[in-house]
């Protein structure tokens, strides 16, 4: 089993849902772990309870719009921990919406969150893990990447492209010892969940089972290939 203990890590949307319980979890494991959201008290209340368990956390405050931010976040986290051995690319938004009825600012803005913020990050924090021989890329993609669903309009196509990318990153690196995974849940008991319309909350994932999929192919062997895409649904049906 690999031992992630010392390793530093960039957990995007990390206030709330499945980013805070992936921050938590790799603190867990003795990674140090930034977190990056727009949400400053929240990232700070996580990275409190990070702290008060032991373990090490920074707050950087990042908007996903900004490449700025974006490439700010990259550098403070090496000027405060070293490089970056786990980017975790989880921040995203939806707008659904048919494709005959796009608005397309949404369309922008979504593409923008869950397409190009990750694709800057993974450019940029590649290269060091290359030259590393070591690193591990954790993209939030969902079902929706993977089947299609009438009326998610730009969240699907963005969700789609983000698993896309993510087996194009592996394809690239696989032998530079580098493992990349499309973590592709179902309906999960989040915020954006429960905006669902039609949904049953109690049918829906929970965000520690996927936590817990995540902690189980970051441990596992460096001769063990497994995804790119790992597909996460519930056994009973979220709508049923």
């Amino acid at each position: 089993m690999t031992n992630l203990h010392g390793l530093v890590a960039v957990v995007t949307g990390a206030s709330g849902g499945i980013g805070e319980g992936l921050a938590k979890m790799l603190a867990e494991e003795g990674v140090r772990v930034v977190l990056a959201a727009r949400r400053a008290e929240e990232l700070q209340r996580v990275a409190e309870e990070i702290r008060a368990a032991g373990s090490e956390a920074l707050v950087l405050p990042t908007n996903m719009r900004d490449e700025a931010e974006l490439l700010a976040l990259l550098e403070r986290t090496e000027q405060e921990f070293g490089p970056v051995d786990i980017l975790v690319n989880n921040a995203g938004i939806a707008r659904n919406q048919p494709i005959h009825a796009l608005n397309m600012k949404h369309w922008d803005l979504v593409m923008e969150v869950n397409v190009r913020a990750p694709a800057l990050l993974c450019s940029r924090v590649l290269p060091g893990m290359r030259e590393r021989r070591r690193g591990y890329i954790i993209n939030l993609s969902s079902e929706a990447g993977s089947f299609v669903f009438p009326g998610m309009g730009a969240y699907c196509i963005s969700k789609n492209a983000l698993r896309v990318m993510t087996q194009l990153i592996q394809e690239e690196n696989q032998d530079r010892n580098i493992k990349a995974w499309a973590i592709s849940p179902g309906m999960v008991d989040t915020a954006m969940g429960a905006d669902m319309p039609g949904g049953n909350v109690e049918n829906f994932l929970k965000v520690e089972e996927v936590v817990e999929v995540v902690r189980f192919l970051l441990k596992q062997g460096d001769n063990v290939r497994m995804g790119p895409e790992v597909l996460i649904r519930p056994m009973r049906d979220p709508f049923g």
